[in-house]
């Protein structure tokens, strides 16, 4: 078996909090220059609903960051964000509003009370505005994930869940899961969401990429219990037909965050949520085709599977910044409803040292 990498022995390699006592689900992305803003988890546990969304920044490549700023906190449990910055720099911060809790505030999905929402933000993320329901109605109740894409003047956005609308003869399922993921577009800085694609049925917690050759590639969690694996689909037509490109990671290995780096190759990174517990990472240098069998470890001492949901930025200098969030402890693994121990942390390195450990 080839030798794991562990990034953080890389030249110029570093190691930092943004924040201790939350920081579950945390999505990054890149202001420009060496400015970088992360949405995360507070107020509550991996469930709870007391939970909000805070926004942290940095102005050093990842090293320091602010005390957090609320972006969202209502009466529901608010979660699950997606987060991007739309052609005119506005950040755009979409997110779960889910209120299916019992008097006794446990989660109960039997009262089926959910809704999709957006905040704006356009100050660079120290205060939000505007914050109001997705407008597009047909898929209010979804829930976002992960980066907003931003390619040319659109935005693209992805959504898991909600009700199974556009299935067409290429839509394919995987295993006997019955959940569906979206992408949605933005054309207007993220005011109106339009022409919803549903990849597949199947899989969730998604990320998107799209190569220099026009390939798009789309990376999912399987919602199959006993596997939740990524697969990897791939469409030739911008978006709008998908086939499936197979499986790329083992059971209990998610979710996806895709990244491309300066030379074409892709970096893939997941949660390692068995043991060793951590954060890994696989790199593919043919445009998803083939994965090379070296194993990138980011992690590899967090206490147990409450952890990882990596988010990854490549910035303008070609430093990566990966950010990935910890609960729990070794005797207590999971607890749910209170956030115990928990922190979102951050692994910086170099674009350029990595590929030349590849060789």
């Amino acid at each position: 078996m080839t030798q794991p990498l562990d990034v953080r022995t890389l030249p110029g390699a570093f190691t930092a909090y943004t924040v201790r006592g939350q920081g579950y689900f945390p999505v990054i992305t890149g202001l420009g220059g060496q400015e970088l803003a992360v949405v995360l988890r507070g107020g509550a546990g991996h469930v709870g609903v007391a939970g909000r969304l805070d926004v942290v920044r940095s102005s050093d490549g990842g090293r320091t960051w602010t005390a957090p700023v609320t972006a969202a906190d209502s009466e529901r449990d608010d979660r699950n964000p997606a987060f991007g910055v739309a052609p005119d720099g506005t950040l755009i911060l979409a997110y779960h509003w889910q209120g299916s809790y019992n008097e006794k505030g446990e989660w109960d999905t039997s009262l089926n009370r959910q809704d999709t929402r957006i905040v704006y933000s356009s100050d660079r993320g120290k205060t939000w505005r505007d914050d109001g329901f997705l407008a597009f109605p047909a898929l209010n109740g979804a829930s976002p994930f992960g980066k907003i894409l931003t390619h040319g003047k659109a935005m693209y956005m992805m959504l898991y869940a909600g009700p199974t609308i556009g299935v067409a003869p290429t839509t394919f399922r995987v295993g006997p899961a019955t959940t569906p993921t979206y992408i949605l577009k933005s054309t207007d800085n993220g005011c109106t969401w339009t022409d919803p694609v549903l990849v597949a049925v199947g899989l969730n917690e998604s990320d998107l990429v799209i190569l220099p050759d026009g390939v798009w590639l789309f990376a999912a969690r399987s919602e199959q219990e006993g596997e939740q694996a990524i697969y990897l689909c791939r469409s030739d037509d911008e978006g709008r037909t998908w086939h499936l490109a197979g499986r790329i990671t083992e059971q209990a290995e998610h979710p996806p965050d895709l990244t491309l780096l300066g030379n074409g190759w892709l970096l893939l990174t997941f949660g390692h949520r068995h043991p060793p517990y951590g954060v890994q990472g696989i790199v593919s240098r043919d445009g998803g085709i083939t994965w090379d069998n070296r194993r990138l470890i980011l992690d590899d001492g967090l206490p147990g599977g409450d952890s990882g949901y990596p988010s990854t930025i490549r910035m303008e200098n070609g430093r990566l910044v990966t950010v990935y969030y910890t609960a729990g402890t070794r005797e207590k693994q999971w607890e749910i409803y209170t956030a115990v121990d928990a922190s979102c942390k951050v692994v910086g390195y170099d674009e350029k040292t990595l590929i030349e450990a590849f060789g």
